[in-house]
């Protein structure tokens, strides 16, 4: 049997191109890091603690609270979970109220039903033409917070995974105006500050807590992450007890010295950046003219986007599995996701110029083969819909305590969900527990499935959890 690390040691020896996170791209530049074992230590003299931050962790923390222009900035070694879900205790307590954008990552709604919170639900506009989220509507949150005056928090995803910004500025104007402290899950943006090429922060927008995955974009490894702090709205005090709750106790020194080197990298070698946006651009011109392919651009969500991330490479088809599928065995790229009618290739600085032409070529030839079947028309009008607006019959954190049974989706209807239901990645529910099975939900499940995806919170024979009666 070959073990974990002997199967990743052989793969990291492999021609497979990486079009997805994390942002290193499977390599140390030169002044990387290095010896990675040889480093791996605890809380020993001369090396600061993190959950008590005095020496050289704060000095490296202030460092990246300059660069970003943050009052104050942690590091996170659980990801950006462990930052949302640290943001959201800190400000609600438990049983309180939360409005939350719907296309939220999972961890929103963990917390919501580890704190047993009451959430008001903001719905994204969906572009009709490709079926992804776009930014939160004005008139949807505005309703949001003036009919629930005793909302706690906002909280919102921006850029979403597909790169799609909403407008900050405005969204914190309206919640400050109100005394409601905003909470951005910027957790595919912490490049943003390198380049006027990509969106402006929310960290210099007016955020009040915003946070960020470095090892998505970034040179960073796996599984670390920044949360900003600023204004007056928060208890900062709170926040840091509510880091400690929620990262380890034995938080590793390679993940944080991880996210200074990523940090210092990026802001002293300015030439990287101008080199990755020239490849990115010259990717945008050589992939603009595609036929039965076509790759999002500013202008597709010109009606529903303050902005939109330029690094991210979505290719709209008509059949997204087999696309990935044939980018993976016929050209050994690996993306960062497949949806039922697009890819998502994730770029980086890390990324390489053959790297960005072995995607460019593949595409094209892709795309001229016009081999691809679309789907009929009612699977279309599902897969390109809205996410239906669930009716809730029970507190997301009661459901999760319920009993349970699995039923087809044709006896589902009418019951209430028992499990999260959603495409991972990017893990955004189209239903949580608690939540009233609708036709139109169990249609879009199984649009999903026909479409060859496979569907987080159903078993393998497409069985549903619902409360049992």
């Amino acid at each position: 049997m070959t073990s974990l690390y002997e199967k990743l040691w052989h793969y990291g020896q492999t021609d497979v191109y990486p079009m997805h996170m994390p942002g290193h791209k499977r390599q140390l530049w030169p002044d990387g890091m290095e010896r990675v074992y040889r480093m791996d230590i605890t809380e020993i003299d001369g090396f600061d603690n993190l959950h008590q931050a005095r020496g050289v962790i704060k000095e490296a923390q202030d460092y990246a609270a300059d660069l970003f222009g943050s009052s104050e900035t942690h590091f996170m070694v659980n990801g950006s979970s462990g930052g949302l879900l640290a943001a959201i205790a800190a400000l609600c307590p438990p049983g309180s109220r939360l409005a939350a954008a719907r296309n939220c990552h999972k961890a929103v709604f963990h917390a919501i039903e580890l704190l047993h919170l009451d959430p008001v639900y903001i719905y994204p506009q969906v572009s009709s033409q490709y079926g992804i989220p776009g930014a939160i509507d004005a008139q949807e949150e505005e309703r949001a917070l003036t009919e629930n005056p005793d909302v706690r928090a906002l909280v919102l995803t921006s850029p979403s995974y597909e790169g799609v910004v909403s407008d900050i500025p405005q969204i914190c104007r309206r919640a400050h105006a109100l005394g409601i402290p905003v909470i951005v899950d910027e957790a595919h943006g912490a490049h943003f500050i390198f380049s006027d090429y990509f969106p402006e922060s929310a960290v210099r927008q007016g955020a009040d807590l915003v946070v960020q995955s470095s090892h998505k974009t970034l040179p960073a490894l796996t599984q670390t992450a920044l949360l900003h702090i600023n204004g007056s709205l928060v208890d900062r005090d709170r926040v840091r007890r509510m880091l400690t709750v929620f990262q380890t106790s034995s938080p590793s020194y390679i993940l944080m010295g991880s996210i200074e080197e990523s940090l210092r990298i990026m802001a002293d070698q300015p030439q990287r950046i101008r080199d990755y946006r020239q490849r990115l651009q010259l990717c945008r011109q050589r992939l603009a003219d595609l036929g039965c392919f076509h790759l999002l651009n500013r202008e597709d969500f010109a009606d529903n986007a303050a902005d939109y991330d330029r690094s991210k490479l979505v290719v709209c088809c008509p059949d997204g599995p087999q696309l990935y599928r044939r980018l993976l065995e016929d050209y050994h790229i690996q993306l960062e996701m497949k949806a039922p009618l697009y890819i998502l290739g994730m770029t980086s600085a890390a990324d390489s110029r053959e790297g960005f032409d072995r995607f460019e070529e593949a595409l094209m030839k892709l795309d001229r083969q016009g081999d691809w079947k679309e789907k009929d028309e009612r699977q279309q009008k599902l897969l390109l819909s809205a996410f239906p607006r669930l009716q809730r019959a029970l507190p997301l954190g009661e459901a999760f305590w319920a009993d349970l049974e699995c039923l087809y989706p044709d006896q589902a209807q009418g019951r209430i969900c028992g499990d999260y239901i959603y495409l991972y990645p990017p893990g955004i529910p189209l239903a949580v527990p608690g939540e009233i099975l609708t036709e139109q939900a169990l249609d879009m499940i199984r649009a999903w499935r026909q479409s060859g995806m496979e569907v987080e919170g159903t078993a393998p024979d497409g069985k549903i959890r619902v409360l049992a009666e």
